[in-house]
Parts: structure tokens; sequence; C-alpha cells
């Protein structure tokens, strides 16, 4: 096997670490254990590639276990060294991505299924449930797989320091209860009170009463849709009941694939060239440039991306990007480049004589680096890469620009189907943290823009701290800037992810 520990183990300092990722139904597991000691495990015992379900099992406990940790993360290092066939490598991502988006709901079912509190079994078993319990309700698969290929998988990575006693027969009986108690439904069932939504319809559970009503909407739709409690009654104070379903349903299917293409690539020799790979695509609605593609497994597998002829880009993300006035011979600043999709948005477009990418570590610049390079932009203008402090108050600069590009960290309300953990971390102390960086990012813009000048602030998110609130208060506090537009785009909206974006304008006087 591979022992080498993993460079995202995060028990830095030895201590035991307590996952705090909210249910459904608002309860928090699991209790304090021994820290997860078992390496990254790419082969099992027999020096074979693990199955995709041990895989996924493995995967979701290190990520339980690393609380700083994406499942992007995880996911992406793990495929990197693996073995696993294309198609198997495709089962696993569904398996890893959807068991951490339907985590809550996949909790709440297995505290109804099973005979002692989800937290005091041990994490490998937990994995397994969560696995079992998402093959089953969303993928429909069958009960002879879900059972016997799941508790094989828990087998080949069950943890040898907790794991003491073979819980094999467990992960079997709760399983099997799980699929006794599961009916599949096709039609549309409204609003039940003992379902919950799949992809392709409903399913439901005998044992399952949810709160009906109004009254039980929040804690019922959460449940239905896993999503948090408190991010659904902020949406039902702001929006219509029958706009928020679909905005659930969206969030929980795997997004769509858009690719922007670099001047002076053809869009009709592009849909030939993705024809011939055995991939489809189609002109996106209202973003110059910009196709929609089906069909593809891996990006890299796209014809033109080793020689740099697109990059990939939401539609909402490149429509907000374009709101910044194209001008001739700009010095522009972005204070938060990384990964730069929207910085080669604007290089491409033309216009800019000099340019200036911040972000927080060398990490993030080397990542807007590869990205430049690959599209050739890299000497479209004059680009210099600036590792900052997170303390926005902290940036000085010598010179003033134009054009200042604020794309600001958020809490990823509007793209809740690409990040699959944001839900989990979504909570009204996160968010008064996010607005205070926002707020910091958008003073050191204001300092840094001259006059007659212009500063772009967009977010992935449709929560009005986070947005409208921060561009008033800023407005407020510089009354020398005007609002020329602002945009808001909920999730699905002209075919993309929900954002927000304003443009301010420096009064020259």
């Amino acid at each position: 096997m591979n022992t080498q520990r993993p460079a995202h183990y995060s028990d830095r300092d030895g201590a035991p670490l307590r996952n705090t990722e909210p249910t459904a139904d608002g309860d928090d597991a699991p209790v304090l254990e021994p820290p997860y000691r078992y390496p990254v495990i790419r082969l099992n015992e027999q020096q074979q590639a693990l199955s995709s379900r041990a895989a996924a099992i493995h995967l979701l406990t290190l990520w339980e276990q690393s609380a700083h940790t994406s499942m992007d993360q995880l996911l992406r290092e793990y495929l990197q060294q693996s073995a696993l066939a294309p198609s198997d490598r495709g089962f696993l991502t569904e398996l890893c991505y959807g068991s951490v988006r339907m985590r809550g709901t996949i909790k709440l079912l297995a505290r109804n299924t099973m005979d002692r509190p989800f937290s005091e079994v041990t994490r490998t078993v937990r994995s397994a449930i969560v696995i079992g319990i998402y093959q089953r309700t969303w993928l429909r698969t069958p009960d002879h797989a879900v059972v016997s290929e799941t508790v094989d998988g828990w087998r080949e990575v069950k943890d040898p320091d907790n794991d003491t006693i073979d819980r094999s027969g467990y992960i079997n009986a709760v399983l099997r209860n799980v699929c006794d108690n599961i009916e599949d439904i096709d039609e549309d069932l409204d609003d039940p009170r003992d379902a919950v939504r799949t992809g392709s319809g409903w399913a439901r559970f005998h044992n399952l009463k949810l709160q009906g009503g109004d009254a039980g909407r929040i804690q019922r739709w959460s449940v239905q849709y896993s999503h948090p409690p408190e991010l659904l009654r902020r949406w039902l104070e702001r929006y219509p009941a029958d706009k928020i379903c679909p905005m659930l349903e969206r969030n929980n299917k795997v997004p769509a694939l858009f690719i922007v293409l670099r001047q002076p690539r053809e869009a009709e020799h592009q849909i030939r060239l993705l024809h011939q790979a055995g991939m489809e695509a189609e002109p996106a609605r209202g973003a110059p440039r910009t196709l929609k593609v089906t069909g593809a497994r891996l990006i890299e597998k796209i014809p033109g991306f080793y020689s740099g002829d697109f990059w990939v880009q939401d539609l909402t993300a490149r429509r907000l990007a374009l709101r910044m006035p194209r001008q001739e011979g700009v010095h522009l600043l972005d204070l938060c480049a990384a990964p730069g999709g929207k910085l080669a948005t604007l290089l491409d477009r033309g216009g800019i004589e000099k340019a200036t990418a911040c972000d927080v570590s060398e990490d993030k610049l080397g990542r807007i680096r590869e990205n430049l390079e690959r599209l050739r932009l890299q000497d479209s203008c004059l680009i210099q890469l600036l590792e900052v402090s997170r303390d926005a108050s902290r940036l000085r600069l010598d010179e003033s620009y134009q054009q200042v590009l604020v794309d600001a960290p958020c809490s990823n309300s509007g793209v809740l189907n690409r990040r699959h953990e944001a839900r989990w971390r979504f909570s009204p102390e996160i968010l008064s943290d996010l607005e205070l960086q926002q707020m910091g990012l958008l003073k050191a813009g204001v300092r840094q823009l001259a006059r007659g000048g212009h500063l772009l602030y967009t977010t992935c998110s449709v929560e009005p701290q986070e947005n409208q609130d921060v561009i008033r208060r800023t407005l407020e506090q510089n009354t020398e800037l005007r609002l020329i537009e602002e945009v808001e785009v909920l999730p699905g909206d002209l075919g993309g992810d929900g954002g927000y974006g304003a443009l301010l304008q420096r009064v020259d006087r």
C-alpha cells in the first residue's frame, strides 16, 4: 500500500478534530475521535486499484476529517495518481460530489434507519452508509450492488486504528433496511411529506414524516432538497415560493460546461472539432464567443485545450466581467484574480495596456500564470502578478488605475451546484466575516481608483448582505463614487449561475 502521509492532513498539532458540518435537521456530527492517521490509499492489499466505492468511502472519510480541505482538492489529488479506468473515475466523482451535496438529507435518512445515533458508529462505517444511501436514493443503483459492493468497498479501506470490530454486517443491515423502505416515484408528487427529490423524480421513504403546511416548509424543503434551513429561510423572505424550488433543484444537478473561445478562434470550427471528438456544442445565449459543451469527461480532452484556444467560464461570470467598459490604454488592477477567468475575458477583449493581478498566495498566482501562458495572453500587455496580504487594508500601490476589478470571496450561494460544500458552510457568522473582507477589498479598490475610473464589484452570491448592502455602504462612505449599474442573477436565470455585479465610477471633478 501507499503509506505516504497526505499533504492535506489537517490535525497539524496532533489534536483530534471534530466535524461540525450541520445536517438538514440541525444535528451536528460526529463526536471527538482519534485522528484519522490512515494515509491516502490508491491500492488494496492485493496491490490493485481500489474500487470506485472503496475510493469514495476513503475520500469521504478524509474529507470529514479535514475541516479545511475541499472535496475538489481531495478528489483532484487522488485522481492525478489513480489507476482507475475513465468510467470508474466518473463514477467515483459522482459518488464523492453527490454524497457531499446531499449530506444533510442522507444523515437524516440514516438516523431514521439506524438503531443508534449516526455519530456513534466509526467514521469509515459512516462514510460507507452515506455512499450506500446516495447510490440507492439518487442514482437508483440496484439493491444488491448498493449492499454487497458497498460492504466490499468498506472492507478495502476500513480503519485499522478504529475499526477493531468487523462492522460489515452492520453496514449490510442498515443498507438493506434503506432498500426495503424506499419507493422510486417518477411522476410529480408536488410537495410530499414522505419523499426526497431526486434527479429523475422522487424517492419515498415509508418511515419519513416531514412537517406539513407553510409552517413546515423550511424543514420540509431542507430535507427534500438537502439545503440548510437558514439559507431557505432567507430565500423565502426575498423570493416567491414558486421560484425557490427550481433553484433548489438546479443546485443539486451537475452544472453545464461552458467554454470561452480566445480571439480569433471561430465558433463554427470549434464545434466541428468537438463533434469529431464525440462531443457536442452550441453557442450560448447572451455571452459572445461562448459555447455550451456536452459529452466532455475531462477538460483537457476538449480539442484546443493545450493550444490555448479556450478557457472554462460560466455564462454569468463572463457576462458580469464584460460589464467593465472597454477603453484603450487602460491600466487594470484585479484584486482577487485567481484563477484568472475574468482577467482572461478582459485581456482577450483588448484595450488593456497594463494589468496588475493580485492574490493572497503564490499558489494562486501560479494558477493565474499557468492559465495566461496556456491561453498565450501573457504577452497581450504588461502583466504584473502580485502577492498581497489577506488584510486588504494594508494594500498600498504607487499608482492609480483606470479600472479596478474586485471579484470578491463570498458564500458561493449562487453556485451551489459547483461548490458542493458551500451550503454546509453557510451561516450568519460566516456571512458577517465575508462582509468585512468584501468591504476591505472595496476600500482598497477605491483607494487605487483614478478619477473618472471604473470599479467592477462581482460575487457568485445572491445574498444582499454580500452584494447590495456592501455597495450601499461603499457609496455612503465615498461620495465621489456613483453607481452606474448593478445586476443580480438568480441561479438558472439566462442559463447561467447565480451572481451579482455592480459597476461604480469615480466622478472626475
